[in-house]
């Protein structure tokens, strides 16, 4: 458990930026976790969460900007992202940034999409911040309540909480991750 401490103090706010960079939801309720077991800062959390995700997001933005349309259009997969992205961005317009927050696995296509038809940069930049600003702190909620309930079940014995860890990853896994393995391998 030492070693895990003097990780998170050490690089914990680089490894929570790189996380939501590369993944987010998992990541953020392992966060959430961490900030129970008072491993991490709140609001330091919060900020690197943020800007992780943000600068995904404003990459595929861009990219989106430069060649969007063509690189969503050339395979089957993501051509039918592309369409369930255009539809929730026409149905719902601005409101389609906090929608798309909430569905799991779909960060890149609507972002490049949001550039592809020309969402304009200050307005995409505007609330995609807000929307972020909402979906770190539910995320990091849900995790910090998981940590309550280990601390509940597990005590004081910190040494148990990386079971606790393993087993809230393992099933976020299946429920999030593995459905869509799943779906892809159909596809395929």
């Amino acid at each position: 458990m030492e070693s895990l401490e003097q990780f998170l103090q050490n690089y914990g706010y680089i490894a929570v930026f790189v996380g939501t960079f590369l993944e987010g939801e998992l990541f953020l309720l392992i966060v959430g976790f961490f900030i129970k077991l008072k491993l991490l800062n709140p609001y330091i959390s919060l900020i690197a969460a943020m800007a992780g995700a943000f600068l995904h997001e404003i990459i595929y933005f861009f990219v989106g900007r430069w060649k969007g349309r063509q690189i969503l259009l050339r395979n089957r997969h993501t051509r039918k992202e592309y369409m369930r992205a255009k539809r929730l961005l026409h149905r719902y317009g601005i409101l389609s940034i906090f929608i798309i927050r909430f569905l799991y696995g779909m960060r890149m296509i609507p972002m490049m999409l949001m550039g592809a038809t020309g969402f304009g940069t200050w307005k995409f930049i505007f609330f995609n911040l807000i929307s972020l600003f909402f979906w770190a702190i539910i995320y990091l909620s849900v995790g910090y309540f998981f940590g309550k309930a280990a601390e509940h079940f597990f005590g004081e014995a910190k040494e148990y909480y990386f079971i606790a860890v393993a087993v809230i990853v393992l099933f976020l896994f299946f429920v999030l991750v593995y459905p869509k393995i799943l779906d892809k391998l159909k596809k395929d």
